[in-house]
């Protein structure tokens, strides 16, 4: 894609999930009666503005996050009974937690419509071959496109998961397969390649996929299933970074992707079409949902460590305090940020 219409789609999808969270804190908040003074998508100098009310709608310079200014969040009781502080606890926790709570919904919409729109794809069992990328083992062993695997040195792969699991106990070896072609079998042998996308060991080549349509019924929870495993997948690869030295820490080759590391993997995805595009939105979604809940400073999740602390202290923190706290945070993610960045340029 050019990079004339592909800068513009990342800064969008970007903005939409700002959107997206900023909303789940600012309807909680009007819900709640607290005062909301501005509502702005992005960050540094303001482009355009237009004042609704009592709030302030702005677009600012600096696409890369958002913000819901609410009154009294700096400790101060202009607002009266209308400021952040002087609602109950935990009608201040759910105004906090809501931005990440819509960020982590947003892809249950997203399957839900895909699943009704599309319906569900699996792997064709048994698995066959759809296409065979060039340059890779499979073309060289001379796999063809309706070859049907059924053995990889000599275990049956009877699912599809069963042949990534046999060509990582082989790695780098040459590995006996056994294929079935026009009713005839064949055995190729062919040597798995390592794949930094996946992490594990493949022979190059596409399986076959069946659908099925679905009903709201049947969508609803496979969407609600699909994010669970998205949510785990997630997780389990950062565990994955911090524990597994040879995958190279956070900042390794497959570590934290910042702006640069988005626009490439967005670009992937709208090479390969709007399904791709909107399970990258989902992906995303999840990321700025989960990322902000950390009980980090500056970010949602450390506000309700606070108040978390405020519960169990009984008294809230000084909030001049509090305030330090969180900008020490944003000038430690903003560093983190342009680390990343910097580190995605390298790649």
């Amino acid at each position: 894609m050019s990079p004339v219409l592909l800068v513009p789609l990342v800064i969008l999808i970007f903005s939409g999930l700002v959107i997206i969270h900023e909303s789940g804190h600012f309807l909680t908040a009007k819900l709640s009666g607290i005062k909301v003074e501005q509502f702005s998508v992005g960050f540094g100098p303001q482009l355009l503005g237009w004042q609704r009310g009592e709030t302030l709608y702005a677009v600012r310079a600096i696409p890369l996050g958002g913000f819901v200014k609410l009154a009294g969040m700096d400790g101060s009781m202009d607002a009266g009974a209308r400021s952040f502080n002087a609602h109950p606890l935990w009608q201040r926790f759910v105004v906090i937690v809501a931005g990440s709570a819509f960020n982590l919904a947003l892809p249950v919409i997203i399957f839900f419509g895909i699943y009704l729109a599309v319906g569900e794809s699996n792997v064709q069992v048994p698995v066959h071959v759809s296409a065979v990328d060039a340059n890779t083992p499979a073309s060289a062993a001379g796999l063809q496109p309706g070859d049907v695997i059924k053995s990889v040195n000599g275990h049956p792969i009877s699912t599809f998961e069963d042949l990534p699991n046999a060509l990582d106990a082989a790695k780098d070896t040459p590995v006996t397969v056994v294929v079935e072609r026009d009713g005839q079998t064949r055995t190729i042998t062919a040597t798995p390649k390592f794949d930094q996308g996946t992490g594990g060991y493949i022979l190059g080549f596409h399986p076959a996929f069946t659908t099925r349509k679905l009903g709201p019924l049947e969508a609803g929870p496979l969407a609600v299933r699909q994010t669970g495993e998205s949510i785990a997948a997630i997780a389990g690869g950062i565990y994955q970074l911090a524990t597994d030295k040879s995958l190279g820490g956070f900042l390794g080759p497959r570590g934290l992707e910042g702006p640069v590391g988005i626009v490439k993997t967005t670009a992937r995805a709208a090479q390969a079409g709007a399904l791709a595009v909107a399970g990258v939105i989902a992906f995303l979604s999840l990321s700025l949902g989960l990322a902000n809940i950390l009980p980090f400073p500056a970010l949602d999740g450390g506000r309700a460590a606070f108040l978390v602390l405020e519960l169990i202290r009984g008294r809230p923190v000084d909030p001049a305090r509090e305030q330090v706290v969180h900008y020490v945070g944003l000038a430690l993610l903003f560093a983190l940020i342009g680390l990343v960045t910097y580190n995605d340029v390298l790649r």
